[in-house]
């Protein structure tokens, strides 16, 4: 295997700055790809943040439809039957959005379920009483079945089911910050430990090419000029000659250069014995001599420029024309491996500065996330206290409603205690209605008393009438009970109509007082239902309370949730600020290099600063 040393100027640079080239291109895929794991677990926190609000207002569109069915049963009042709809369509259209949203198996079970059970609840309770309601007399009926169906009417399994939906979803976004965590930290120190490993390698190939090249560029330097100032006892090691790049040429041609030269001069003694007859032919050796070693001596300089420049960072020097031999050759190696060491540095320029534009657009993003977050944790407070505030209503509600429970609880006693003195009223009246027949019939007895005693009062007349003067005094006796049994005649005509009148009246106030106690039994049986309304409602009133706690619980768990996604986006915004620190490093690490396409423009080699 042939050493480093002895390739050729041209693959030693190529080598030296490929290495750098491809670790600079290892560490720019390794933050890609870091930085692409951090806007994934950004989009997917995005989405469980919209399943987590939908699965609420899925949660509202049935509490609002199953209140709303049970405002009309209760109030008669269909008004109710819009926002009962509204929350129906509510309830349907957020479902279809989680169905399509939701990726796990589970959540699209429980998906299913919760629309599978609020379809059998509409089929089995909802639609079935909202329809009976509007016959007449048929939401009686309907609240019956609503109040003995109990638990089984109520829309809380329903809810359970979308609440551990957004439970599962909640368990998501927790564990994916954890991973943007890691991510984050990973990203961190690849790039720390890549830029100082970056740095390194081109410390160490800046040492091996300048132990190298350069080198042993200034070492041959000295011995030319030694050599072009006639000192021919300098000696070009062995190592150098041995060497099989340009330096090795060089080198040997140094050497033949000073043998050359320890060979001219002993030529030279030998002219100055022959001087008369090879001045010329000495003289001429000389100055070729001469010009082929200040030719040498040039081409080294300016071989050592060209090393000099790569030891600054300037990629945009090139050497100069006129060379001719190895030289031009070395000129062309030399100019081939700049030109592409060049192009490579100016594409990952471009790579650092496309790192640079995304980065800054991932932290804008991630600062309105952070300001959206902040602004859904404020409507979410108000919205808590909103919950607070109607959990407090219907407590007061449902006081009220317990006060009406008690009043008509009263006035069913009241009903009952009227009904019962009724009745005895209605017995009273029978009683006087039977002791009216007994003194119609004693009138009736005393009626044909008197007829009995008029008829013997006029027998005694006409008996008196045949006695003569002995039944003057009979017959005027006979005269006074005739009269008298013609006045008790009178006297119980008159009693048997007022009787009768009497009984007509009796009658009369039987029936009525009959009626009232048919009424009285009416308002009895209507107040005992409302009763039963009332107390069922303030059953619902205390359910739909402890609810609306619930859900109040519940709302300030989500705004708690979402304060820790508002911190965590602030913290990947701060992680992303060091990120991009950590390439405007790297671009300024970059900024060493003086780049040809870049030579130009006076910002070509500064990066904006990062935010």
């Amino acid at each position: 295997m042939i050493r480093f040393r002895d390739g050729s100027t041209r693959a030693k640079l190529t080598i030296a700055f490929g290495i750098l080239l491809t670790m600079a291109i290892l560490l720019i895929g390794m933050v890609a790809n870091q930085i692409g794991s951090i806007r994934d677990a950004v989009d997917l926190n995005q989405q469980s943040a919209r399943i987590i609000r939908l699965s609420h207002v899925a949660e509202k569109g049935v509490i609002r439809a199953n209140s709303q069915m049970r405002g009309v049963l209760l109030t008669g009042n269909f008004d109710y039957l819009d926002t009962y709809y509204d929350g129906r369509a509510q309830f349907a259209d957020s479902m279809a959005s989680l169905a399509a949203l939701v990726d796990l198996p589970e959540q699209r079970a429980l998906v299913k379920q919760a629309v599978a059970a609020d379809a059998d609840w509409s089929r089995r309770y909802s639609d079935p009483l909202l329809a009976m309601a509007r016959r007449p007399g048929g939401r009686a009926q309907a609240t019956a079945i609503l109040v003995a169906a109990g638990a089984k009417a109520r829309i809380t399994y329903i809810n359970r089911m979308v609440a551990s939906l957004r439970e599962i979803e909640e368990r998501r976004i927790t564990t994916r910050e954890d991973e943007l965590h890691e991510t984050m930290s990973h990203a961190l120190f690849a790039l720390g430990v890549g830029g100082v490993a970056l740095l390194a390698m081109a410390v160490a190939m800046g040492w091996l090419l300048t132990r190298s090249i350069a080198t042993p560029l200034a070492r041959l330097s000295g011995i030319v000029d030694r050599l072009a100032g006639r000192d021919f006892t300098a000696t070009v090691p062995v190592d150098k000659r041995r060497r099989r790049d340009e330096i090795g040429r060089i080198a040997r041609s140094l050497e033949v250069f000073r043998v050359a030269g320890i060979e001219n001069e002993r030529l030279e003694a030998e002219a100055q014995r022959l001087i008369e007859a090879r001045a010329s032919d000495a003289e001429e050796a000389a100055r070729r001599v001469r010009v082929d070693a200040e030719r040498d001596r040039a081409t080294i300089h300016i071989i050592g420029a060209g090393l000099a420049a790569i030891a600054r960072g300037d990629l945009t020097f090139r050497l100069p024309g006129g060379l001719s031999g190895d030289a031009a050759v070395l000129k062309q190696d030399y100019d081939a491996a700049l030109a592409q060491l060049g192009g490579l540095l100016g594409r990952v320029w471009t790579m650092v500065g496309t790192v640079d534009r995304d980065t800054r657009s991932i932290v804008v993003a991630g600062e309105q996330l952070t300001q959206r977050t902040v602004e859904q944790s404020g409507a979410i407070a108000i919205v808590g206290d909103r919950m607070t505030q109607v959990a407090t209503l219907i407590d007061r509600n449902t006081a009220g409603v317990r006060r009406v429970a008690e009043v008509a609880h009263s006035t069913g006693e009241a009903a009952e205690q009227s009904r019962r003195t009724v009745a005895e009223a209605v017995r009273a009246m029978a009683r006087i209605d039977e002791s009216s027949e007994q003194i119609g019939a004693i009138a009736g007895l005393v009626r044909s008393i008197a007829e009995q005693t008029h008829l013997l009062a006029l027998n005694a007349q006409m008996e008196a009438a045949r006695a003569g003067a002995a039944g003057n005094g009979f017959a005027v006796v006979a005269k006074e009970v005739s009269q008298l049994a013609a006045r008790l005649h009178t006297a119980s005509h008159d009693i048997a109509q007022s009787l009768a009148s009497a009984r007509a009246c009796a009658i009369e106030g039987v029936d009525l007082v009959g009626t009232a106690s048919g009424k009285l039994g009416l308002i009895l049986r209507d107040v005992k239902e409302m009763s039963t309304l009332v107390t069922d409602l303030a059953g619902a009133a205390e359910r739909q309370a402890r609810e609306v706690q619930d859900v109040d619980v519940r709302m300030r768990d989500i705004a708690r949730v979402t304060e820790r996604n508002a911190m965590a986006a602030g913290e990947a915004g701060e992680t992303l600020a060091r990120l991009l620190t950590g390439a405007d490093a790297l671009a300024r690490s970059l900024t060493q290099f003086r780049i040809p396409d870049a030579a130009d423009a006076p910002d070509a080699t500064v990066l904006p600063a990062a935010a």
